[in-house]
């Protein structure tokens, strides 16, 4: 072993799985939960904490599948030797495969143990999602390498993540089996799960721009891995513009709630915090450059978001 070569520690485990980033599956998560207690007055301690540890473990995996097939995939060796984590700390191969299947098993069995105690309906809409999340980064034609990546992973996490939160503290109200014999039957409160995604767009919309500026960012490092993302196709200014109009979109969802009464009306003083969000999208319209300005779609995701948590939990507490 070579004396850069370094061992797996806690934080080169945490940049290998990107813990920082998991703020795409954690607020979805945490604002789902919220809206159950706000709308359906419905909780359950054990579902919530099974389903944050599968939400997260799952989460590190496909990350962890991603750097992965980076490093496996990469053509340009300046990349995955210095900038890749695995080449870049000159870690065991076997190493973090064996880590993926471990965050992957863990993640199924607690996601087993949900659908016995939720519904055997949790079993196949946890699987496309398991799946969506895999082939995200795996196989012959992953989805980030393609021009799919922005809606899976806004769907997959923005609606997916908020809806199965909802789902998971109380089946019955929004998607229930029924076994009799050789015969089920599914009651399924659709215009329920139409209002669910309508809530989620906001997440929809930012998830997908916070993929959506990362590919910005890395346009000509991905030319020279072969990587043929969204802003492949579209080019780099109507990337910008796609970025554009999917920042201003969670603000029309927001407010167009309100009017019709799916969010609360405290949710008018989100205004306050338009001008610093705006601030942020100038910034990353002006230049996209990862160390720089990348962040300010996380930033805005985030402050989106806070503000999402913190009407609903106005609203739960003076029962507004």
């Amino acid at each position: 072993m070579s004396p850069k070569n370094k061992q797996l520690t806690l934080p080169i485990f945490l940049e290998f799985v990107e813990l920082r980033t998991k703020v795409a599956s954690v607020f979805p998560m945490i604002i789902g939960i919220l809206w159950a207690v706000f709308h359906y007055h419905h909780f359950n301690l054990l579902n919530t904490f099974l389903f944050v540890l599968a939400v997260l473990s799952f989460d590190m995996c496909t990350t962890a599948i991603n750097n992965t097939m980076d490093y496996k995939k990469a053509v340009d060796l300046t990349y995955q030797k210095e900038d890749n984590v695995i080449g870049k700390h000159n870690l065991d191969y076997p190493q973090m495969i064996n880590i993926i299947w471990g965050l992957l098993i863990f993640a199924s069995l607690i996601s087993l143990v949900l659908v016995y105690r939720t519904d055997t309906l949790l079993l196949p809409i946890g699987g496309i999602c398991f799946l969506i999340g895999i082939f995200y980064t795996f196989g012959p034609f992953p989805l980030s390498r393609l021009p799919l990546g922005e809606p899976f992973s806004g769907v997959t996490m923005g609606f997916g993540i908020f809806f199965l939160a909802i789902f998971i503290q109380h089946p019955d109200t929004l998607l229930a089996s029924h076994w009799s014999g050789p015969s089920m039957t599914i009651d399924w409160d659709w215009l329920e799960t139409v209002k669910i995604f309508y809530l989620s767009l906001p997440f929809v919309c930012l998830i997908a721009n916070i993929m959506l500026a990362n590919n910005l960012c890395d346009f000509e490092q991905d030319l020279k891995n072969e990587r043929q993302t969204l802003v492949y196709y579209i080019g780099k200014e109507n990337g910008v513009k796609l970025y554009t109009l999917l920042s201003i979109l969670p603000w029309v969802v927001w407010y167009l709630g309100i009017v019709f009464g799916q969010i609360p009306l405290i949710g008018v003083a989100g205004v306050v915090i338009i001008p610093l969000y705006a601030k942020h999208l100038r910034a990353f319209q002006k230049e996209q450059i990862k160390h720089l300005t990348f962040v300010m779609s996380i930033k805005n995701f985030v402050l989106f978001s806070m503000m999402y948590l913190v009407t609903l939990l106005i609203a739960i507490i003076f029962h507004l």
